[in-house]
């Protein structure tokens, strides 16, 4: 039997995106429409404008090759009360907000940010924990059973312009703990400086969804399911668990790892690898895979669970 992340219909399609950005409906530069004409002509097929604390209604924007999704950004608390910031998407069935509307917590704690947020999750939104490593939190702030479906674990802003923005321990971390967890990975641009610029935090961190098709409705369930992988680089075509093996298929790059609880690593190493077929070592409760190419860009899957 095969197992896998990605969807498995013949006609589905890969589709690039950016999870998280911000226009100047909050503290971004750039309005939605100059932000999908930026992310448009550098190749991607979605984009998420999500501001702060309000939600912008970019539904009438979507073309037939570009489809925006809805969402925003909440400033909210961990259980500890720590100040995070938790990533709201949904699809366009949604209709609980209004453009413009901003939405606050009726007070910044812990407690009313997971009532809100598991509100959100069953009334059908995708809720992802953003940029740990920038909010300083420690995997030991968040139970293992919480309303997230995944952690940001690449945001690109705050890794090119702080040294912040790598939320690959975290994620690690929390899977070790027994969470499951999808990992997903954004720009977070606000464009201060032109998209072109080499301060630009636009285009160096992405989700590629494998959907049914390039609706919004397909990419948040593509999302729900992990059906995607997260990229600065690389590409990945494949990965899965059969038998006793784990292959992985991507494009050429210098390094392949496999790996999940208990450092059960293992590697090919060389020049323009592009697959990796391994044995599963036994003790997996779950695998994932890292591709790095040989500017050190990597691209990581979901984990495959084996229980």
């Amino acid at each position: 039997m095969r197992r896998t992340i990605f969807l498995q219909d013949e006609n589905a399609v890969w589709l690039k995106g950016n999870l998280h950005s911000h226009s100047t409906m909050s503290d971004g530069r750039l309005t939605p429409e100059e932000m999908k004409e930026a992310y448009k002509h550098h190749g991607y097929d979605f984009l998420v404008i999500s501001d702060h604390d309000r939600y912008t209604n970019t539904k009438n924007m979507t073309e037939e090759d570009f489809t925006m999704v809805q969402g925003f950004e909440l400033y909210g608390n961990a259980t500890n009360d720590k100040d995070i910031h938790i990533h709201i998407l949904f699809d366009d069935n949604f209709d609980e907000f209004e453009h413009g509307q901003y939405i606050h917590l009726p007070e910044r704690t812990g407690v009313a940010t997971k009532a809100f947020c598991e509100e959100m999750r069953a009334k059908g939104a995708y809720i992802m924990l953003n940029h740990p490593h920038w909010s300083m939190l420690t995997s030991a702030e968040v139970e293992v059973d919480s309303f997230y479906h995944a952690v940001e674990l690449i945001n690109y802003e705050s890794e090119w312009l702080e040294n912040v923005g790598d939320g690959t321990v975290f994620w690690t971390e929390m899977l070790f703990k027994g969470a499951r967890l999808w990992g997903g990975g954004s720009d977070d641009n606000h464009n201060g400086d032109p998209v072109d610029s080499m301060y630009s935090g636009s285009f160096g961190g992405w989700t590629v969804v494998k959907a049914k098709d390039r609706s919004a409705n397909s990419i948040i369930e593509a999302l729900k399911t992990g059906s995607f992988y997260t990229s600065t680089g690389p590409a990945i075509y494949d990965f899965y668990v059969e038998g006793d093996e784990v292959h992985v298929v991507c494009s050429p790059c210098e390094r392949i790892y496999i790996g999940g609880q208990h450092r059960c690593h293992q590697r090919k190493i060389g020049r323009h690898v592009t697959e990796f077929v391994t044995k599963l070592k036994g003790k997996e409760k779950f695998v994932r895979a890292e591709v790095m190419d040989a500017a050190g860009r990597s691209a990581y899957t979901n984990p495959i669970w084996l229980d």
